[in-house]
């Protein structure tokens, strides 16, 4: 952890890795008010690949489907580990948001998530993306969203947050008003897909309450990661730009 404005990192606690052979491979990770929650994929470090420096099809890294896929809670006060819970697999890079449920009865985490399809990994090579001939070659995504109990049950969920046709398929690099980080929340904004494509190419306000998705393309046009902006003084979630 860092403190805003300064460059002193602090342990705030460690995670043993519960599958194996090695450590998931870790792209980002959620947070919430009081907890810190650590993914653990069936994607993860190659060691013969990284010691040999040997490229692997999927750079460093192996998938594992024996090895289980796991989300672990940390505790941000403490550090202590207060669940470590089996999930279905999953792939995913980045997360959306993350909060906790009722009264802390279960962490909710959403992703960006591929079906547990590393495929995408290969989409996103740079030959690949510049060869693109109008093939619809674009890894499918949906806004996964765990559900992480704390009551000592062993087993997580994961399923769609909403329809993937409602966004084509395709979700990735989201952004939320940053007043909702951590905290329950309705809107995110990412880029989606319009197919055929091998990239994200528009731009998706998701509405996670209503369970619907407004998209915007052009031809020839890909958009960049979006963020949100609240209006100042704001009072809706989704007041801004």
């Amino acid at each position: 952890m860092m403190d805003a404005g300064s460059n002193e990192r602090k342990l705030v606690g460690r995670v043993d890795c519960r599958g194996g052979p090695t450590p998931g491979w870790v792209h980002s990770f959620p947070v919430t008010d009081n907890y810190v929650v650590v993914p653990e994929m069936q994607i993860r470090y190659n060691l013969a690949s990284v010691l040999h420096a040997e490229p692997t099809p999927l750079y460093k890294f192996k998938w594992y489907p024996e090895s289980g896929s796991y989300m672990h809670v940390m505790c941000k006060a403490s550090g202590n580990i207060v669940a470590s819970v089996e999930v279905p697999p999953f792939m995913t890079f980045h997360y959306i948001n993350a909060y906790e449920e009722g009264r802390v009865t279960a962490i909710i985490a959403d992703c960006s998530e591929h079906y547990a399809n590393t495929s995408i990994l290969d989409t996103l090579r740079l030959q690949n993306l510049r060869d693109f001939s109008d093939d619809d070659v674009l890894t499918d995504s949906r806004v996964g969203r765990f559900r992480i109990p704390l009551d000592g049950s062993p087993l997580g969920e994961l399923e769609a947050a909403l329809d993937p046709e409602k966004h084509g398929h395709g979700v990735d690099m989201c952004s939320i008003n940053p007043g909702r980080r951590g905290k329950k929340y309705r809107y995110a904004y990412g880029c989606g897909a319009s197919r055929p494509c091998n990239f994200p190419n528009t731009l998706t306000k998701l509405d996670l309450v209503e369970k619907t998705a407004k998209n915007w393309h052009e031809g020839g046009a890909v958009p960049s990661e979006p963020f949100f902006v609240p209006r100042p003084g704001a009072v809706d979630e989704d007041d801004g730009k």
